[in-house]
């Protein structure tokens, strides 16, 4: 694991933002995503004002905005808040976590946070704050890292502390008061290709740096006509969120839950 991540403010690279906000918008990782959690919004009606913790640069939060919803984004760096300006988001908010709870507690109607909680090294508090941001019955949306058995040295140097399957998160939200109400997994055919290129060399004792270049020859960032055959590789998962069908395996997990209690 990496050491020394009491210096961030969540367990992230300090050039994080930067070199993501560069590819974003061609990356077909961040675009099938962004696909997918939008239908998943309306699959399971959540309402109009959502509010994306630990946001980033906003990408998630623009599809979401010009989906037609009213977007709030949390983000805890101010080169995060800066980007999602130049991006257009009407909503933003400076703040951790911890700081911006106090001041809406129980009034926040839903929310969602995607790949932040393998972030932070103790998930099942990170949970408990979620629970009294939202109002009674509020809604939630995440998105994790799936299985320990992709775990490689490129978690490490993205900051994860793990990765999860849907029984695990199924577990901690129980304990955080949520109840689950839809869960899959996807990015289901980048399974096989991500073990290949990130596991077995681990295996092998050949370590990759993940530098910006790396990252953005992963997302396809700089080969539009790959991406968009990825895409379309990958569409099927779309109607099959949209559906509400449980997708079996993936790299990714999403999940929607419901606040039954307080915690």
């Amino acid at each position: 694991m990496v050491e020394n991540r009491e210096k961030w403010i969540v367990s992230y690279p300090d050039d994080g933002n930067t070199v993501c906000f560069e590819m974003e918008d061609m990356s077909f990782w961040y675009q099938h995503r962004n696909e997918c959690l939008v239908e998943a919004m309306k699959a399971n009606h959540f309402p109009k004002d959502f509010y994306d913790i630990g946001g980033g640069n906003g990408i998630t939060a623009l599809a979401m905005q010009n989906a037609g919803y009213e977007v709030t984004l949390i983000e805890p760096y101010l080169s995060g808040i800066q980007n999602s300006q130049k991006r257009g988001i009407r909503n933003t908010v400076h703040s951790t976590l911890e700081d911006y709870v106090p001041k809406v507690e129980g009034t926040i109607p839903a929310a969602g946070f995607f790949d932040v909680m393998e972030h932070i090294e103790d998930d099942q508090a990170f949970l408990n704050k979620i629970n009294h941001l939202l109002e009674s019955n509020g809604l939630i949306m995440l998105t994790v890292p799936a299985f320990n058995s992709l775990w490689s040295d490129n978690d490490e140097q993205l900051g994860h502390f793990r990765r999860y399957t849907l029984n695990d998160l199924t577990s901690i939200l129980a304990k955080s008061g949520f109840e689950v109400t839809y869960k899959t997994y996807f990015f289901s055919l980048v399974w096989l290709p991500m073990w290949l290129m990130r596991v077995l060399p681990n295996k092998l004792g050949i370590v990759k740096k993940n530098s910006p270049e790396k990252k953005k020859s992963e997302h396809m960032a700089g080969n539009p006509s790959t991406s968009r055959f990825l895409r379309s590789l990958l569409k099927w998962e779309i109607s099959a969120i949209k559906n509400k069908t449980k997708i079996p395996v993936g790299t990714s997990c999403l999940i929607v839950a419901k606040k039954t209690r307080n915690v």
